[in-house]
């Protein structure tokens, strides 16, 4: 496996790349597209994300140029593999501690206290292992799956087909058995057993990741409990079983991401799995969802957005059908996080200015992460005419040059402490 020199999220990709087989695959290629392939995407509901309804790309063509959108992540095709990083990670090294600090806060993972913490190497099975919890999270709302599995059985109480040849076989001479088997629906079934194999490997590496809170552990014990026929032994023969039979109920599209999940943690695989081993798979994240959801964490704002946890703003007084999403509220000031580089002179003016009107406040504006330290901070984009209101941005300073992960984490929580500290 050849891995590329790493490039960067909103960024121009180099000229050298534009021709590469996984980026002309994956220009322009809308991501829900990908969604029904053998990607992980992160978060698995795009439709949480509200910076990726315009930009719903991973490369995207303009110009003549190509560029990498709002994801980061790790790309195959089985020969070559590319790393997406964020575009604060180290240009020298290529460690990336901001996208793994943000997604320890948002899964809620101890950063300092971990496995993972003393290394400065994150791998993409890392990635894989450190989203598991929260795919096993997301399936287990819908309940546990259940299927139709096929059963064997060897007693007086006939309820299915007899199995002659295993009837011959366990019950000659005749002592009032026979051999049958039956169909029933079991929440004991190729999936489940999948899980349930994933979970034992995790805890054999990173015993952390399932002991995070109580709601992991509560499902974790629930899918052992009905995995009665686990056996180790079975490991290849269960994982090879659910590569042939992907989920395909749209009910159950949150097992399918999870069955996905699982297939590449227990494969082990960096370059996806399937038939054709010139098709590119990888894991992505969308960069812009991770750092609203780690400005909502570190801040604990009051945080707006579609899901059905979140709050919701309405342009009308009546009727009500025309919901607005400001990503925060402090004091009555509307703050959208721009995960992006520029703020766009018209669609993000216009839209923050709504929130001020809709919210009778004094001011409105947007936060954003920048590598130039002399941008830390609060500062005045300008006055609206008409009703009047500030508009403001404030620059979140990352972090470029941590020798290791403890220092990153030492001088972030720093910056973390003066946007907390902030009087809007």
């Amino acid at each position: 496996m050849t891995k590329i020199k790493p490039f960067y999220d909103n960024s121009q990709v180099r000229e050298t790349l534009t021709k590469h087989p996984i980026i002309t695959d994956l220009v322009n290629k809308d991501l829900s597209s990908l969604y029904k392939e053998n990607f992980i995407i992160f978060p698995q509901q795009l439709a949480q994300s509200k910076d990726l309804d315009s930009d719903n790309y991973i490369f995207q063509s303009r110009n003549g140029n190509t560029w990498a959108c709002n994801v980061v992540g790790v790309l195959s095709n089985g020969t070559d593999e590319l790393r997406i990083n964020s575009r604060f990670s180290n240009k020298e090294t290529h460690e990336d501690f901001f996208l793994r600090y943000m997604l320890q806060k948002v899964l809620n993972y101890n950063v300092i206290d971990n496995k993972l913490s003393s290394s400065n190497e994150m791998s993409y099975y890392d990635l894989l292992v450190f989203l598991f919890p929260h795919y096993l999270n997301e399936a287990l709302l819908k309940g546990v799956y259940k299927e139709y599995v096929k059963k064997k059985y060897n007693d007086a109480n006939i309820k299915g087909p007899i199995d002659v040849a295993r009837h011959i076989r366990k019950n000659i001479p005749f002592l009032g058995k026979v051999s049958y088997h039956t169909r029933e629906f079991s929440y004991d079934n190729n999936v489940t057993e999948l899980i349930r194999h994933t979970i034992e490997k995790i805890y054999n590496e990173y015993e952390f990741l399932l002991n995070g809170n109580e709601y992991t552990k509560e499902n974790v014990r629930t899918i052992k409990q009905v995995t009665d026929t686990y056996s180790r032994l079975n490991r290849l023969d269960v994982l090879q079983s659910n590569i042939l039979n992907p989920v395909k109920h749209g009910y159950f599209e949150e097992y399918s991401a999870l069955q996905r999940l699982c297939i590449q943690i227990l494969s082990e695989e960096k370059a996806g799995f399937g038939n054709n081993d010139e098709q590119v798979h990888g894991i992505i994240i969308d960069v812009a969802w991770l750092w609203e959801e780690y400005i909502g964490k570190v801040t604990e704002w009051k945080h707006y957005g579609r899901r059905s946890d979140l709050l919701t703003m309405q342009l009308f007084q009546k009727p009500k059908t025309s919901p607005r999403y400001p990503d925060f509220v402090c004091n009555n000031i509307p703050i959208d996080t721009k995960y992006k580089k520029n703020i766009d002179k018209r669609n993000d003016y216009n839209q923050i200015t709504t929130y001020i009107h809709i919210m009778q406040s004094l001011k409105g504006g947007f936060l954003q992460p920048t590598d130039k330290f002399e941008e830390n901070g609060y500062s005045i984009i300008g006055f609206l005419n008409g009703y009047g209101g500030e508009v403001f941005t404030y620059k979140f300073f990352i972090p470029q040059t941590a020798e290791d992960y403890p220092t990153f984490i030492e001088r972030i929580s720093r910056i973390e402490d003066d946007l907390k500290a902030l009087s809007l």
